[in-house]
């Protein structure tokens, strides 16, 4: 018998809850199961690469605002799904976890799983509800760090056992390939400079301002160095954080050496990481972190705030701190990321750390939930066998 399980998130765009969904149906595919990525498609583009899974996307229109949009997507999401019959669903966000939600209160299915990867401060009152009857209403929820578990159980009262992160270490590689060559070219980034980077756009959560500050001092001490931000897509209005990033940047003199890429080519991203001299991750929040890792994989210098969650999982050894509210923080880890030291040094130790983070184990944290999930629409948990991955 064969447990069919759809594994939903709330867009196509290559945010880290997508990236998490995408590569956890992708590993239990693999391992011989049968998981389904599901998302709404806006665009009709679909996800931002080919995924190695059965995929899911269901058309959807846009909204002028955000609780609008909320609202729209929570109502397609659940008309889609009562076209189709999983066994075993599994929801990354809010927005189709209420869907799913919706669902069990009508009666359509049992129960559902939620990974909690961070929760949003929203103004709107609407939307502060939606997030949280995404996970209060979930028969098992799931987080990707303790401080979030700790969050939803202090918080909240909900247990929310770690299942974590991985990364891709055939993808993201430090041996260099043919996109390495024309990589600057096609995305308009100088030779000859060391490039500082920056994944996720320019909004507050990844404190992208105190990062071109802390940049601007630098360039100061060095000259052969050219910051490029890359990513971006969002469905939350960055706009007015976006309009005083430009502010300061043209008040800062070095509209020459930022370059503003948006959203990057999935399969250009190992050779960015590669090109990089430094991913500077300074973020106010992050539920795991995954862009550090997929650098380090890469034998980039990182640079991550001394906080949870990235002092859960990483080392003085494999990383270097800097303090997110601070840009002489910022700017001495820069400095010390730049040397020949550091430079050789994560060359070598980035990968081996990456190493220690493989989506079979994170797939493996989900199978006692999914075992319970499918009880709760009568299937013999021995359908599932030990859930342990197969070999393909």
């Amino acid at each position: 018998m064969s447990v069919s399980i759809g594994i939903l998130t709330h867009s196509t765009n290559p945010r880290g809850g997508v990236v998490h969904a995408m590569a956890l149906a992708e590993t239990l595919c693999d391992a011989g199961y049968n998981a389904t990525l599901i998302a709404p498609d806006e665009t009709g583009a679909g996800f931002f690469r080919t995924p190695r899974c059965p995929v899911w996307c269901i058309p959807v229109m846009g909204a002028r605002s955000l609780p609008a949009l909320v609202e729209h997507r929570i109502s397609e999401v659940r008309q889609a799904l009562r076209m189709h019959d999983f066994d075993v669903l599994h929801a990354q966000d809010p927005i189709t976890a209420n869907a799913l939600a919706d669902l069990v209160h009508e009666g359509w299915i049992p129960g559902f799983a939620r990974t909690v990867h961070h929760l949003d401060s929203f103004e709107h009152p609407e939307l502060r509800q939606r997030q949280e009857r995404g996970f209060m209403a979930a028969s098992e929820v799931l987080s990707v760090s303790n401080l979030w578990k700790n969050v939803l159980q202090n918080t909240h009262g909900c247990t929310a056992p770690v299942v974590g992160n991985g990364v891709d270490s055939k993808r993201f590689t430090s041996r260099a390939d043919e996109r390495d060559t024309a990589l600057r070219v096609r995305y308009h980034l100088p030779e000859g400079k060391r490039l500082i980077l920056s994944v996720g756009g320019i909004e507050p959560r990844k404190n992208t301002r105190l990062l071109l500050e802390a940049f601007s001092k630098l360039c100061q001490e060095q000259a052969d160095l050219h910051l490029v931000v890359a990513g971006g897509a969002s469905l939350l209005d960055h706009s007015a954080y976006r309009a005083a990033f430009d502010r300061q940047l043209h008040e800062s003199g070095l509209t020459t050496q930022v370059s503003i890429t948006g959203p990057v080519a999935d399969e250009d991203m190992p050779a960015l990481y590669r090109q990089a001299a430094v991913l500077a991750y300074p973020s106010q929040m992050e539920g795991f972190g995954l862009c550090p890792l997929e650098a380090l994989a890469c034998g980039t210098p990182v640079i991550v705030p001394r906080a949870a969650p990235f002092t859960e999982h990483l080392t003085a050894a494999d990383a270097l701190w800097c303090d997110p509210a601070e840009p002489h923080s910022l700017l001495r880890s820069l400095r010390a990321a730049l040397s020949a030291e550091n430079q050789a040094h994560f060359l070598t130790a980035g990968p081996i750390t990456a190493k220690r983070f493989n989506w079979s184990a994170v797939a493996r944290r989900h199978f006692p939930a999914y075992r319970r999930l499918a009880a709760l629409s009568g299937i013999d948990a021995r359908a599932f066998g030990d859930l342990s991955p197969c070999p393909k």
